[in-house]
C-alpha cells in the first residue's frame, strides 16, 4: 500500500505501471525489496476495501493524536469523480458543477486545517446528498469538532433544517439579496458609531454585528476595501455596459457592497473574527480538491470492483497525506 502510494504521489501511476515505477525508484532498495506487479496491487487493494473498518480505526487515531489538547474544527465537504464503469454499483448521475451527465461517486474528505492536512475520506454512493453523507461521516468518524463550510449556492431553508435534523454544525455564506440580512445599521450616516465593532484582518480593517433572524444566528461583515471596489467597478460598468447595469439599481445595492454575512451552528462559542478566519479557510479544502484530481490526476476511474477502488481511494488518501506533508517541509524552510 506504502509502495503504491508513493508511487500514486510522485508518478500519478496507474496500477498496470506500477512495477515499471517501483522497480526504477529508491522505494524498492529502502523499504520494499520485493517484486510489484499489478495482480498484486489490485489484489491488496480489494484487501483494503474489504476491510474498511481497519483504515477507519487508523485515520481516527492520526487525528486524535493530531488534534491532542486542540480546539481545531475539521473541515468537510466532498467532491464528484466520474467512473464510467457499468459493473461497480455505486455510481450514478448526479449534479456536479460542470453540468456533465457522466456518472459519478461522490468522495467526502475532512480536512484539518490546524493540522494542514486530509485526516479523513468516505466513498459515496455518486446519488446521496451531502447533508446525509455527511450525518453518515461524523458519525463513523466519531468528532463532534466537524464543521461544514459551505460555498453561497448552498444555503437554503430546507438545507438548513436538514442539517439541524442531523445534528451538523455549518458555516454558510448566503447571497446578499436574502431577506434574512438586516442591513440597516450600515443605512445610517454614522453606521461605525452605531456599530463600534471591528478587528483587523490581513492589514484591513474588518466592520461587523451580529443578531439572529427567523430562529438563526447571523453576523454581517463588512470590508472597507472591499466595498471601494466594487462600488467603483459597478459605477465603470455602468457606463460601458448601460444595457445590463443601471445607476438607479447602484443605490439600491450600494449597502451590500463589501459586504458578507454567514450563518453558523457550532459546538463552541467563536468570536466574529475566528468565525471570519474559520470561513475563510474554505479555500484549504477546495486546494485540496484540486489537487487531488489534477496533481494526482485522480478526477476519472476506471475501477470494475468496488472493493478495489475503495483501496485505490486509501492509496490516494495517504498520497495526500505524503503531498502536504512536502508542503508543510517547503514552508517551513520558506
Amino acid at each position: 500500500l506504502l509502495s503504491f502510494s508513493m508511487m500514486r504521489w510522485a508518478y500519478q501511476s496507474p496500477i498496470k505501471r506500477i512495477a515499471n515505477y517501483h522497480a526504477h525508484d529508491f522505494s524498492s532498495e529502502h523499504w520494499s525489496s520485493s517484486n510489484m506487479s499489478d495482480k498484486k496491487v489490485s489484489s491488496a487493494l480489494k484487501f483494503l476495501g474489504e476491510n474498511r473498518e481497519v483504515l477507519v480505526s487508523w485515520m481516527k487515531s492520526q487525528l486524535a493524536v493530531g488534534l491532542s489538547g486542540q480546539s481545531k474544527f475539521v473541515m468537510m465537504d466532498s467532491t464528484h469523480v466520474i467512473n464510467v464503469s457499468e459493473n461497480i454499483g455505486i455510481n450514478a448521475k448526479g449534479y456536479n458543477p460542470n453540468h456533465d451527465f457522466d456518472k459519478q461517486i461522490r468522495l467526502m474528505y475532512l480536512f484539518a486545517a490546524g493540522l494542514n492536512k486530509p485526516v479523513y475520506y468516505r466513498l459515496i454512493n455518486g446519488n446521496i446528498t451531502d447533508i446525509s453523507s455527511m450525518a453518515l461521516c461524523v458519525k463513523e468518524m466519531n468528532v463532534d469538532q466537524v464543521v461544514f463550510i459551505a460555498d453561497k449556492g448552498f444555503y437554503s431553508k430546507n438545507n438548513i433544517a436538514l442539517m439541524k435534523e442531523q445534528k451538523l454544525h455549518y458555516i454558510i455564506p448566503i447571497h446578499r439579496n436574502n431577506k434574512l440580512i438586516d442591513f440597516a445599521p450600515l443605512q445610517k450616516p454614522n453606521f461605525k458609531e452605531g456599530i463600534k465593532t471591528y478587528f483587523a484582518y490581513q492589514e484591513r480593517i474588518i466592520w461587523y454585528y451580529e443578531y439572529e433572524n427567523e430562529g438563526q444566528k447571523m453576523v454581517t461583515f463588512l470590508d472597507e476595501r472591499l466595498r471601494i471596489k466594487e462600488e467603483t467597478d459597478y459605477l465603470l460598468r455602468v457606463k460601458t455596459k448601460p444595457e445590463r447595469y443601471k445607476e438607479a439599481t447602484f443605490f439600491k445595492k450600494m449597502h451590500g457592497f463589501g459586504t458578507l454575512t454567514i450563518v453558523y451552528d457550532l459546538s463552541e462559542t467563536l468570536s466574529a473574527k475566528q468565525l471570519y478566519e474559520t470561513y475563510k479557510q474554505r479555500n484549504e479544502i477546495e486546494v485540496l480538491f484540486d489537487s487531488y484530481k489534477n496533481f494526482l490526476d485522480a478526477d476519472k476511474t476506471y475501477m470494475q470492483d468496488r472493493y478495489v477502488l475503495e483501496g485505490w481511494l486509501m492509496a490516494n488518501f495517504i498520497a495526500m497525506m505524503a503531498y502536504y506533508k512536502l508542503f508543510a517541509r517547503l514552508k517551513n524552510a520558506e
